[in-house]
């Protein structure tokens, strides 16, 4: 694995020195009468400029098969995506693609979409070392211009954070047989409530994803106080929370009646749209369809609403059980408490009579006379 840190330029009117900390460049302090009589002669700001091109330092490590060697790369990527979004460097350069590409402030969509084409023109893909699985820093990424998808994927991930779109990581896989086996990894943004897929290694627009059989979201971790607006949708946040409007339609299918055409059958409906799930179950499918034109009955529905459960945790869009089993809890319903536990006192066994054998006596035989005999 390759996590490079290097070291900082700080370059001013005056010269160029090296320093451990970050800093932008500016111009010198001018006086009033200066000022006054040079305005449109005063030199443009020189941007931050990082350090020439050094020698990485390389961590190397031993990555284990199967799913376990997966687990283990993702969680590099997301360190080296969390480290790129707080570098300032990184920011500086997002910024500057958005500034030559002339979008407008507060455009985010045109923003996100601004960083994932400069990455398509400006990195070329590149594999990894022959049976080495590299992976570089944002920073890196950006004097090498060079790489593969996870690379492409740190990259990208960390400029558009740094900009203040919170991201996520889509593993996807070939094989339908094998769900542990994964191929190629992309990114997907927050934006009004839907995730849009940003896979840079391939030459499409914004919104466009593999189709593959075999599909895995994973959250970054974040802290539970970071961004909680934008982060309140499915497990994107450290504490795995739930939409208010998703329980609210699992409380409602299992207890009241539905009215049709309910923003929340539609929210469902477009969220697995999004992630390429709908074509999955033709039974959830279906019930998405007949709750939005017809509604449901007052009548309870715990079947269903256990089904619609079982299929959205499995495919990540609800916690598993043990992290929010208690988030489904219907309304009213008195939480489980534990009976307390008493401590056994030992009782003291008293000794119980011998038992005697019984003898036992010879039983005489009996003579027996024939049928019709006189004494």
């Amino acid at each position: 694995m390759e996590i490079v840190r290097e070291r900082h330029v700080d370059q001013t009117m005056s010269g160029t020195k090296s320093s451990e900390s970050c800093r932008c460049n500016t111009i010198p302090r001018l006086s009033y009468a200066n000022l006054k009589l040079s305005r449109k002669h005063v030199p443009p700001m020189q941007r931050y400029t990082s350090a020439p091109l050094s020698a990485p330092r390389i961590t190397l490590g031993h990555i284990p098969t199967g799913w376990r060697g997966t687990e283990q790369t993702v969680e590099h990527v997301q360190a080296l995506i969390r480290a790129g979004a707080k570098d300032f460097y990184v920011r500086q350069k997002a910024i500057d693609i958005l500034l030559e590409k002339h979008v407008k402030p507060k455009d985010y969509l045109a923003e996100i979409n601004a960083l994932l084409e400069w990455v398509q023109q400006h990195i070329r893909y590149t594999k990894d070392t022959y049976q080495v699985e590299v992976l570089h820093s944002a920073r890196r990424m950006l004097e090498l211009r060079a790489g593969d998808c996870d690379d492409m994927t740190i990259l990208l991930g960390a400029m558009v954070e740094a900009i203040g779109h919170p991201v996520q990581l889509v593993l996807s896989g070939p094989d339908p047989l094998r769900q542990d086996l994964f191929t190629h990894i992309y990114l997907e943004v927050f934006h009004k409530g839907r995730w849009i897929p940003l896979d840079a290694t391939m030459p499409y627009p914004m919104g466009w994803a593999p189709k593959t059989p075999v599909k895995k979201i994973i959250p970054i971790k974040r802290r539970s106080t970071m961004m909680a607006e934008d982060m309140e949708l499915q497990g994107i946040s450290a504490a795995g929370a739930v939409p208010d409007w998703l329980k609210g339609l699992i409380r409602t299918v299992r207890r009241e009646a539905l009215q049709p055409k309910d923003a929340r059958i539609k929210s469902l409906w477009d969220l697995l749209r999004q992630r390429q799930l709908l074509h999955r179950s033709r039974w959830l499918k279906a019930v998405l369809q007949r709750m939005w034109s017809r509604g449901l009955s007052a009548r309870p529905h715990p079947r269903t609403a256990r089904r619609i459960v079982k299929r959205l945790r499995r495919w990540g869009v609800l916690p598993p059980r043990s992290v929010g089993a208690t988030a489904y809890r219907p309304a009213g319903a008195r939480p489980v408490t534990r009976a307390a536990v008493q401590a056994v006192r030992p009782v003291a066994l008293k000794p119980v009579a011998s038992l005697r054998p019984a003898t036992m006596q010879p039983v005489r035989p009996v003579q027996m006379q024939p049928a019709g005999a006189k004494r």
